[in-house]
């Protein structure tokens, strides 16, 4: 019963490694943008994703692999996109005065690499080869002349960031050109709710009649007007302010007329019989 149990923790144990193992290797590739970067490089002497040592000292030989796995390889790498979105890495080996004849393959596949530039002083040299992109699992063959064989190891990169430094570059970036300004679209106004009308005070200012020459037809607009028809002109005014109509004042005039013509003839006869008085009874007696 106990050796039953050994065997189940032991069965899950390997089913989880191995959940582990495909959930790694089916990641997607995240593939960067058109550009030029800098980025972190991994040595390993174990295949990261398999968990195996494909050098042919094995696992006898895993620390002294590694250490010098973390010798040969430089700690930084070159990544270039170009405008197509092929992704390109340029790997640098150390101790190149020991190392002959170097092999790369991509995710499994071989791959042809170019030297871009050896640096006898710092004893190094620079591989371009075509990767699918920045994550892809780089594996190195190399002949070590003074191991007398060759050396299998893995390089991963990492943690890309803008910049060349002093590695030789090969593609061309496109800067892309700067979005124009959108313009807002103009909201509609709310319009405003109108103003309340302020109630007017009912006037009893009667309604105008209107004037007979509003009612006039065309025909009698051009008769003459009438004598009592007021014209326009000169107001005079009496001795005690009272306007006086102009159509009156003939009447006033013959009225004044004959009252004046009476006093005259009251006084003529007056004076007459005044005289005949005087003529008689005076002026003759005395004769």
């Amino acid at each position: 019963m106990h050796t039953t149990a050994k065997r189940i923790v032991a069965a899950c144990g390997m089913a989880v490694m191995l959940v582990l193992v495909a959930s790694i290797t089916a990641m997607p590739a995240f593939a960067a943008s058109n550009g030029i970067y800098i980025a972190s490089a991994h040595p390993h002497y174990r295949n990261p994703q398999t968990g195996i040592i494909e050098d042919s000292g094995g696992d006898n030989s895993e620390v002294l692999g590694q250490s010098m796995t973390e010798s040969v390889t430089y700690r930084r790498a070159l990544v270039e996109v170009d405008q197509n979105g092929n992704t390109y890495a340029t790997i640098r080996l150390q101790m190149m005065d020991n190392i002959t004849n170097a092999q790369f393959q991509v995710d499994g596949s071989p791959v042809s690499a170019t030297c871009m530039q050896e640096n006898y002083g710092a004893n190094t040299a620079d591989y371009r080869i075509p990767v699918n992109s920045e994550s892809s699992l780089i594996r190195c063959n190399i002949s070590v002349s003074a191991m007398g064989r060759d050396v299998v190891f893995f390089v991963t990169l990492s943690n890309l960031e803008p910049g060349s430094e002093d590695f030789i570059t090969s593609v061309t970036v496109t800067e892309p050109e700067p979005e124009a300004p959108t313009q807002p679209e103009p909201t509609p106004e709310t319009p405003a709710p109108p103003a309340p009308s302020e109630p007017t005070a009912p006037t009893d200012t009667p309604a105008k009649e209107e004037t007979p020459a509003q009612n006039k037809t065309p025909e009698e607009s051009k008769k003459p007007a009438k004598p009592d028809e007021k014209k326009p002109g000169i107001q005079e005014f009496d001795a005690k302010g009272n306007a006086v109509d102009k159509a009156d004042k003939p009447a006033s005039q013959g009225h004044s007329m004959r009252t004046f013509a009476i006093v005259a003839g009251v006084v003529v006869a007056v004076a007459a019989v005044g005289g005949c008085i005087w003529y008689f009874g005076f002026f003759k007696k005395k004769k």
